[in-house]
């Protein structure tokens, strides 16, 4: 069998990485489709590229649940410390949530920090896993570790092996949606967990899933991955957790690299289902990217890039030249993809205006959406100069640097940050 048709299929509709699964895997899947359909192979072909419920079937077909109940302890001990305390509305989101051994993990944890207002939503590509999620009868499988003490009085036994109590059940929001197509839930979240499914996706898809995850999580909230998922398509929003095991990212305020970057991810329909039994209905929502390119650099510096934009510089005759371009004419080629034409206005900018370490930070900036690592240390490194306490600087340096694998001037960076911060808060 020809599996490379239907791994385009599947690519298109999950964002699968070619090699993510076997080929043999595949096939056990689609000829079981085959029988199922009484078809040929190139008839099958033809049935998937029309029906979207048999598309559907066969991503079920392959979609196989890998979970338990408190899988990983540390990222619930972390959640647990993260929420003690707490008497706020908390949000969390669960996505990929399989057959619910994560979520309700999720919720008996901010149970046992004594939370009262919380919500916790899940969502999954699988019907047939959410619909065991919502049963809440789980088999020896589903407890590979000990559970911790505050969790084990929510669970009895049953013919089938242990339930969930009704409590708990009823605390967790189930939602069926491909998470690629953005299909979650509206608003945003204190904590997400979205762990074991990068690992599979495409490098546009992992693109596209961390713009969604940065646009769904509050600033300074939590987002927990797989033990090798903290990749570099999150550096522009998050810096790692460090503490062992957890695996978790923070999502920051400062780091803006991404505003320069056009959207990597095309809009794309969502058809999410709701299969909540209880707690709020919501609204069907689509993919949206975050804007390359909203005013959200400091607002104190963004005021001294547009005094630099305006400036006036004399000619060697004498007579005054106005400024040709401004910050936000070279953001506007930027947003457009043409870093080479923003990058040569920022140039023009900088022999007009003089140096200015809002200018040098955005050239950094350019140079690093252009893959240009080397040049964008040097001008951040130019803007440091001018103003050592460069906020978006320090951060964006010490990510190169942790990058390319300078550990130790990473953390000196970083260091310098942490102090700035203080300073300025003060």
């Amino acid at each position: 069998m020809n599996v490379e048709p239907f791994l385009k299929i599947l690519n298109r509709a999950m964002g699968l990485a070619p090699d993510s699964l076997s080929r043999s895997g595949i096939e056990l899947a689609v000829r079981a489709r085959m029988r199922e359909t009484g078809s040929k192979e190139n008839s099958y072909l033809s049935l998937l590229r029309t029906s979207d419920e048999e598309l559907a079937e066969l991503v079920e077909e392959i979609v196989v649940p890998e979970t338990w109940f408190f899988r990983d302890s540390k990222p619930f001990e972390l959640l647990f410390e993260t929420v003690a305390g707490r008497n706020d509305d908390f949000r969390v989101l669960s996505a990929p949530c399989s057959t619910g051994e994560e979520p309700y993990s999720i919720a008996m944890t901010l149970m046992g920090a004594g939370l009262k207002s919380f919500r916790v939503d899940g969502v999954d590509i699988s019907e047939r896993a959410l619909l065991k999620a919502k049963v809440g009868i789980y088999g020896d499988n589903s407890f590979r570790t000990d559970l911790p003490l505050y969790a084990q009085r929510w669970f009895r036994k049953c013919k089938q092996g242990r339930m969930l109590a009704q409590e708990v059940r009823n605390s967790v929001n189930f939602h069926a949606g491909n998470i690629i197509d953005g299909c979650l839930p509206n608003g945003t979240y204190d904590v997400i967990f979205c762990r074991n499914l990068l690992i599979y996706l495409d490098e546009g898809s992992r693109k596209c899933l961390a713009a969604l995850l940065n646009e769904k999580l509050k600033d300074d909230g939590l987002l927990f991955v797989g033990h090798a998922e903290i990749l570099p398509v999150f550096n522009d929003w998050f810096t790692p957790v460090r503490k062992q095991g957890t695996f978790a990212l923070r999502k920051g305020k400062r780091k803006v690299a991404a505003l320069l970057k056009p959207p990597v991810c095309p809009q794309k329909d969502c058809s999410r289902k709701s299969l909540v039994s209880t707690g709020t209905l919501l609204t069907q929502s689509s993919f949206k990217t975050t804007p390359p390119l909203k005013p959200e650099l400091v607002s104190r510096r963004e005021e001294k890039s547009h005094e630099v934009a305006e400036k006036t510089v004399e000619s060697p005759e004498g007579t005054e030249l106005s400024v040709c371009s401004s910050v936000e004419d070279i953001k506007a080629f930027a947003d457009r993809g043409d870093t080479t034409e923003a990058l040569s206005m920022c140039d023009d900018l900088l022999k007009q205006a003089g140096p200015e370490p809002e200018l040098f930070h955005l050239c950094g900036l350019l140079h690093e959406a252009g893959g240009n690592i080397s040049m964008a240390e040097e001008f951040y490194g130019k803007a440091l100069y001018l103003e050592p306490d460069h906020m978006e600087s320090l951060v964006h340096l010490a990510l190169l640097l942790e990058n390319r694998g300078d550990l130790r001037k990473a953390e000196i960076m970083r260091n310098r940050a942490r102090r700035a911060e203080k300073r300025n808060e003060a």
